[in-house]
């Protein structure tokens, strides 16, 4: 774990900039298996009740703020970080990386489509790619199948890209005695950074406000999910604060 980070919502976040992360990222390639986090506020609703994922979440290396609307908030409870760091963001970042370097790369998740246009964007990038079956966190043996094909694809790199809590729950799975490397869990990236889906324009980005362009880019299956992270996160703040105000001063205890 990062002693670079600062604590709240019962999760360590990361709190340097990205440029720092991406060095640091370099040397751990080379290391036994790790994994990053993104966490935005659907992430930390899920782990109010979510045991799989609390566990994952604390074995991950680093858990980096995911979301431009969550910023502002561990600001006013006083934590420290540098940067927001977007998964798709810092994704774009590892696979330009990863292409000027000829690095190997495991993608779990992602349609075969996805993948024959990553591999025309960046083909110096060695990719394995293995897209197991909706419902497979559910299935042993299909989880034993991802487990197998990452453990038998030596890479730099492995992205997992088949949505919370199961890229989590998959990426803490892995043992760093069976290889090494570093995973991601970039939900959706794979798809921002082929064209499959179109990110919000950089001013929405930069106003918080990508999350409503992707509400309507699939209102179907993100309406529901946004006003469930809505109702769960304006009270959850009030309590961090609370809990915060009330913390009793080391320095009165000691005196």
């Amino acid at each position: 774990m990062s002693s670079d980070t600062n604590e709240a919502f019962g999760v360590s976040f990361y709190s340097g900039s990205k440029a720092a992360l991406l060095a640091c990222i370099r040397e751990a390639v080379k290391q036994p298996y790790s994994f990053v986090v993104t966490p935005n506020v659907d992430h930390l609703a899920q782990l109010q009740y979510n045991h799989e994922l609390r566990e994952a979440y604390a074995k991950a290396r680093w858990r980096l703020c995911d979301s431009r609307v969550l910023l502002p908030l561990l600001h006013r409870l006083g934590v420290h970080i540098e940067e927001v760091i977007p998964g798709s963001d810092l994704t774009m970042d590892l696979l330009e990386w990863a292409n000027d370097e000829g690095l190997g790369l495991v993608l779990i998740g992602a349609t075969t489509s996805e993948c024959e246009k990553l591999r025309a964007l960046y083909p110096r990038i060695q990719l394995h790619h293995h897209n197991p079956p909706m419902g497979f966190i559910n299935r042993p043996e299909e989880v034993q199948r991802c487990l197998q094909f990452i453990r038998e694809h030596p890479s730099e790199l492995v992205f997992y890209a088949v949505g919370a809590p199961r890229q989590e729950i998959l990426a803490a799975a892995v043992s760093s005695r069976d290889r090494t490397g570093m995973g991601f869990c970039i939900g959706a990236s794979i798809s921002f950074a082929t064209g499959s889906i179109k990110r919000a324009p950089r001013w929405m980005q930069m106003n918080k406000l990508e999350w409503l362009h992707r509400m309507f880019s699939e209102p179907r299956r993100l309406a529901r999910r946004y006003l469930h992270d809505a109702l769960f996160i304006v009270p959850a703040y009030l309590r961090e604060r609370s809990a915060r105000h009330h913390k009793p001063d080391p320095a009165k205890q000691d005196s």
